[in-house]
């Protein structure tokens, strides 16, 4: 079964069954027939421009039925869906549209003005649609375009196999240039199925889908395996709080995917000591660590647990911690997937002892086809069968997981995955600057933000705000330094390479 077939068997079992809701239009609701006859309407609109099986359709969108509706077209044509990053700047859109070649791309209006920019680059789109208000650029209406197509099933060429790309997700690299992480069919209904068997989501779940579904944490934990399971959707751009949690109380949530950010913002809002949370199943956190006083404050006050695991955009969830385990494990993200097989080992490639760190690597029908265009990439990464996450975790004796570090040093900033190479190409990239290095600076609030340490070059003269304006438009807002340290040199190895260690450690100060 295809992932497209998903939402033709819901149709064909249980058609009056409630599908998706969007609470931004209250008019905006659909029933699993009308959802699926939609998006056969979306799907025989995209093969009229001679979209084939392989061919890359990307969205830059706001969460909306819409969103929803080109991936399950997507599927059930053959076609790869390329959802990107709102926030990324213009450059960087740029970058990933020369890369992945779509044949189609839909935008928000919300980001026609990237999108007239991005149009001035050297990325060439075939068809580009937008999707809702005015289109400065005088882009086709996508909706306008859709309407009217046959909702009939469609008939793609061939035969949409488990092992076709459904999605393209890029994702940071460590050079700097984005990854695209190609994820095939049966890779995304294995990411169902473990949320399912990790924590038993069923056709009675309702989830609210606030997290931005470009994200693999998004689609594949909020929406994938409510929709695989036959429960609804409620879709909620997170404006505030307070809207929040009156939106769960309204529609009756009983399951919501977000960071841990939006959780503190929520338990600090006004309308927490009066919120109805008696429906809730359980909320998810993922894209940091939570902390144990929030996790604590939501069960004792509201008697609401968090299910939290381990996954990567290129595999999908790789572990869960048992709901009852939250406070116990504390720290851990529990234990591997049902149909993950996860080894931690030593540089030899030899597996360690429990409590012994290790680099973290898996095998699993869960575990991405490799990166887009990047065939060499692909091999340093997977090894004889096996994925190395490039994280560095241990086990107790209860075979409970423990992520320790990152062989790379990723940032995780509010779940969004920031690079220090990126970042250090952009400071570097001002003239002024000698030299920059960018690590994580602990954040209660994010997680974590990134810091720059810069040196100047002789004669130089630089404040903090003029660096950060400077850099403002090569590289996303999130990826901004919140803290600039100006420096006459760095501390270093024997080699010659920035010891970032070293630098960490002005924080404690």
């Amino acid at each position: 079964m295809n992932v497209g077939e998903w939402v033709y068997k819901r149709a064909l079992t249980d058609p009056d069954g409630p599908f998706l809701k969007e609470s931004e239009r209250v008019d905006r609701r659909y029933n699993n027939r009308q959802f699926n006859e939609r998006v056969n309407q979306t799907a025989h609109a995209l093969m009229s421009l001679g979209t084939v099986p392989g061919d890359r359709i990307s969205v830059v969108m706001l969460n909306s039925s819409e969103f929803l509706e080109i991936y399950f077209a997507c599927a059930k044509i053959g076609a790869i869906m390329v959802p990107v990053n709102f926030r990324l700047a213009v450059p960087e859109l740029a970058y990933i549209f020369a890369d992945c070649a779509p044949k189609v791309l839909v935008y928000s209006s919300d980001f026609a003005e990237k999108i007239a920019e991005v149009k001035k680059t050297e990325a060439v789109i075939p068809f580009i649609f937008g999707l809702g208000g005015n289109q400065p650029g005088r882009d086709a209406s996508f909706s306008d375009f859709v309407s009217g197509q046959p909702d009939r099933e469609p008939a793609p060429p061939r035969d949409i196999e488990g092992d076709d790309p459904l999605v393209i997700m890029y994702t940071s690299g460590t050079t700097g240039n984005p990854k695209g992480v190609m994820i095939s069919h049966t890779n995304i209904t294995f990411h169902a199925i473990h949320n399912l068997l990790g924590y038993g989501v069923n056709r009675t779940f309702t989830s609210l889908v606030t997290a931005p579904l470009f994200h693999i944490g998004a689609l594949s934990a909020a929406a994938n395996p409510v929709i695989y399971a036959g429960g609804s959707l409620v879709l909620k751009r997170f404006f505030n709080a307070s809207e929040i949690i009156k939106l769960i109380a309204a529609e009756k949530i009983n399951y919501m995917f977000a960071v841990p950010v939006m959780y503190q913002m929520m338990a600090e809002a006004a309308e927490w000591e009066t919120a109805d949370f008696s429906h809730v199943r359980y909320f998810i956190a993922g894209g940091a660590p939570i902390p144990v006083p929030l996790i604590r404050k939501y069960q004792d006050e509201k008697g609401i647990k968090f299910a939290q695991g381990y996954g990567l955009t290129e595999t999908g969830r790789l572990s869960s911690l048992p709901i009852d385990d939250s406070i116990r494990k504390a720290g851990s993200v529990g234990k591997e997937e049902f149909h993950v097989i996860m080894r931690i080992v030593d540089g030899e490639k030899n597996d360690v002892t429990p409590g012994e760190v290790g680099e973290i690597i898996v095998r699993g029908p869960n575990v991405f086809l490799g990166y887009w265009n990047k065939p060499e990439e692909t091999a340093k990464a997977v090894r004889d069968g096996w994925f190395h996450t490039g994280d560095m975790g241990r086990k107790d004796e209860e075979g409970f997981l423990y992520i320790v570090g990152r062989k790379v040093e990723l940032i995780i900033s509010s779940g969004e995955n920031i690079y220090p190479a990126e970042v250090e190409r952009a400071i570097q990239s001002v003239p002024a600057v000698k030299e920059a290095a960018a690590v994580g600076m602990p954040d209660p609030r994010r997680g974590q933000v990134v810091a720059a340490f810069v040196s100047l070059k002789e004669g130089a003269s630089l404040s903090e705000q003029e660096l950060i304006d400077k850099i403002s438009d090569k590289i996303a807002a999130f990826k901004l330094p919140k803290k600039v340290f100006f420096v006459e040199d760095f501390p270093r190895n024997v080699s010659g390479k920035i010891v970032k260690t070293q630098l960490k450690k002005r924080f404690d100060t």
